[in-house]
């Protein structure tokens, strides 16, 4: 929790309302950790809705809970509060929070917490969002109109802020203000100064007719020029040993209001990088990397470093502008006080980006993204370095590390395709032909690499003539996602040869192959393989369904094809003597090889709903002409005995495939 923010009374706290989903509780509580003032209490609140069916091992089934006795009901809902409650104990300490546990036994959850604000005063709630461009439920509208307008309502989607109460943004303005607008700052979602309210956590509670005179103890409405050198991100940069000078620089001439502005930018440059980076969090894991050697939390401050240097560089560029104007906030000080204050701080984050870039520090694929948002900033910060620092050696450090910073990159893209060329494990082939780890980590990976695709082709492409990544006509970029899909596609082919057989081994390529070209068709990385590519691929689906087709259930249609060939003199013969020796008919043979093969077949996947219901289809239309055709044969009257058939065995065709 950081602690540059804003403190309110002690007694106003910050409820968190959470359901059953502990990941929906892990978001809420780690971006509570990040961004709720330490001052704030919070509270966890769950409304507990008891179970009307009460599952009863002796009757075999669920039973209304009235009709059973009072002790069992009573014994069971206690059962189930508890495990709730050691779950939310559970996600509080994984995510290292302090709050209270509030659990509230109710039926409906909006009158429930209607009466909960009202009784406890709730100022600020926390709800979730299913949908992340709209958080309407029946449960928000119903508070929206009815709770007290004292009380502000915040809505989550995964972890971003995307709504307020008090004060309704878009998507993209919510995520760009997020942590500023929580840390006690001024919230900039209107340019109508006249109409813009100092909101700490988004509260505020005077209205037209009332004003609550504690809104004035708001510490945002006298800013602290130097509350960002509190800012733990900040520190785990720079640290306050190296920024002595520079902060007594900013303390004394920087304004207010300059100095709102700069922290609420490098707020902003914090939570983009954050949404534009997601970061592919367990890569290390699937790829067998050591876990323990990689420096998580280091890796973690550094995705704060581009914003520490932007307001670093804001800062130089605002006293250099200053100094030459001769502004009135200078008097008395000169431009080599200026180089004094900013060496040693960008000297600190200068020898931190250089020791990350180390050969000797094993860098996972996923820190590539860490790497390039440390570029980008550089790059951007370094013509104003050149300008301010022009006889001093910062502006060629600053280009040394830009050297250092693109060789890392390189050096993180050659080690990823080694590591997924030679990944190997036995567990992507044990899940019933399922999609594998490494498929769905590097769809996302490709994502990632797409939203970095200009410095990519920058870095990739400058001044290397390797074939790791050169292809006439194709930029970096391409080349490297390109270069990826057909190591995955290698990957997948060795991987299903793991498999027991032919039909398992068509399913998990056309599993993998489909979740591929979903991924990729949803995101802009399509836009780089074009649609001859996924023309390609959809026509490479099709053909392993066939394929599977095939090798599982052309064995189980052979039972009747063979007796097809047979003349009718040569097929009454054999009848009668499979009738006399009591061997098992065609039709007895197909009934004992379809059964067989959809148990073999009852645990294996299809992940996706829309090919697992056409793969389906394609079996029946496969199996039933040849059963309808076999009924002919026999100049049995086929209506009845085929629709029995489709109604019998369609069922268990439809219990395929859901792993």
């Amino acid at each position: 929790m950081h602690e540059a923010t804003v403190s309110q009374p002690a007694m106003e706290k910050v409820y968190l309302a959470v359901g059953n989903d502990e990941k929906q509780c892990r978001f809420f509580l780690l971006w509570a950790k990040d961004f709720i003032p330490q001052q704030k209490p919070l509270v966890v609140l769950h409304i507990y809705r008891p179970a009307t069916t009460i599952p009863h091992v002796g009757l075999g089934g669920p039973m209304v809970a009235s009709m059973l006795r009072e002790d069992l009901v009573h014994e069971y809902r206690k059962n189930e509060r508890n495990k709730i409650k050691n779950s939310l104990k559970k996600c509080l300490q994984n995510c290292k929070v302090q709050a209270k546990m509030l659990i509230i036994d109710k039926h409906d959850v909006a009158p429930a917490i209607l009466e909960l604000i009202n009784k406890l005063k709730i100022t600020t709630l926390v709800l979730g969002a299913k949908n992340r461009h709209d958080w309407k439920s029946k449960t928000a509208i119903t508070l929206e109109k009815q709770a007290d307008p004292s009380c502000n309502i915040l809505y989550l989607h995964e972890g971003s802020l995307i709504s307020s109460r008090h004060q309704r943004v878009d998507v993209c303005t919510a995520r760009k203000n997020e942590m500023s607008s929580l840390g006690g700052c001024h919230f900039s979602g209107s340019s109508n100064t006249t109409t813009s309210k100092s909101f700490s956590f988004f509260n505020s509670r005077s209205t037209a007719n009332t004003f609550d005179a504690e809104q004035l103890d708001d510490p945002s409405l006298e800013i602290n020029p130097t509350h960002i050198f509190s800012d733990n991100r900040f520190n785990a940069i720079i640290g306050l040993k190296s920024i002595g000078t520079f902060k007594e620089l900013v303390s004394r001439r920087i304004s207010a209001e300059s100095s709102r502005d700069l922290y609420q930018e490098f707020h902003s440059k914090y939570c983009d990088i954050l949404s534009r980076c997601d970061f592919v969090d367990g890569f290390d894991s699937v790829l067998g990397l050591d876990c323990q050697n990689l420096g998580k939390a280091h890796w973690k401050y550094m995705r704060s470093w581009p914003a520490v240097l932007e307001y670093i560089v804001s800062i130089i560029n605002t006293f250099h502008v200053q100094l030459k104007q001769k502004h009135l906030s200078c008097d008395g000080f000169i431009h080599e006080d200026l180089l004094e204050a900013a060496r040693e701080p960008l000297t600190r984050l200068f020898t931190v980006a250089s020791a990350v870039c180390a050969h000797e520090i094993r860098k996972s694929p996923e820190k590539l993204f860490c790497i390039l948002n440390m570029y980008t900033s550089l790059a951007d910060a370094t013509p104003t370095l050149r300008n301010v620092f022009h006889t001093e050696s910062i502006g060629r450090d600053a280009e040394g590390l830009l050297s250092k910073l693109k060789d890392s990159a390189r050096e993180i893209v050659k080690e990823a395709k080694i590591l997924i060329q030679t990944y190997s494990s036995q567990i992507a082939v044990q899940d019933g032909g399922g999609i594998t780890s490494l498929t769905g980590y590097l769809m996302r990976y490709l994502r990632l690499l797409v939203k970095h695709r200009s410095s990519l082709d920058t870095i990739l492409g400058h001044g290397h003539s390797d074939d790791l990544l050169t292809v006439e006509g194709v930029n970096s970029t391409c080349c490297l996602v390109f270069g990826l899909i057909a190591d995955l596609d290698t990957v997948l082919e060795k991987q299903s040869k793991l498999l027991s057989s032919k039909e398992l081994q068509c399913l998990f390529l056309m599993n993998n192959t489909h979740f591929i070209l979903q991924e990729i068709k949803q995101s802009d990385v399509r836009l780089i393989v074009g649609s001859r590519w996924i023309g390609k691929r959809r026509y490479c689906i099709k053909e392993y369904m066939k394929d599977y087709i095939s090798a599982a259930w052309g064995p189980v249609t052979l039972n009747l094809l063979a007796t097809k060939s047979i003349s009718p003199s040569k097929r009454l013969r054999t009848n009668v003597l499979n009738f006399l020796s009591a061997g098992p008919t065609p039709l007895q043979n197909f009934t004992w090889s379809f059964n067989e093969t959809c148990n073999t077949q009852m645990c294996w996947k299809v992940p996706c709903p829309v090919l697992r219901k056409e793969l389906r289809l394609k079996i029946m239309e496969f199996v039933t002409p040849v059963y309808h055709a076999h009924l002919e044969s026999l100049k049995q009257s086929g209506r009845g005995t085929a629709a029995d058939f489709k109604l019998g065995l369609k069922s268990k065709i439809n219990e395929l495939f859901e792993g």
